[in-house]
């Protein structure tokens, strides 16, 4: 996989209020997900970095 995954996921995240005005609450929703989902997996690799230099 050449990108990952917080790139990924980054690129169905817009912050432009004219295109997300035009959204469906449930679209929102999964908006709310993807951002939620891209926080976990930048914390979980702080985790790991940090585990790696106390190894």
């Amino acid at each position: 996989m050449d990108k990952s995954i917080v790139d990924t996921v980054g690129e169905f995240l817009s912050d432009d209020p004219k295109k997300m005005g035009k959204l469906s609450s449930d679209i929102n929703y999964r908006r709310m997900q993807l951002l939620l989902l891209r926080e976990i997996v930048l914390e979980l690799r702080k985790l790991n970095q940090s585990k790696a230099v106390l190894a």
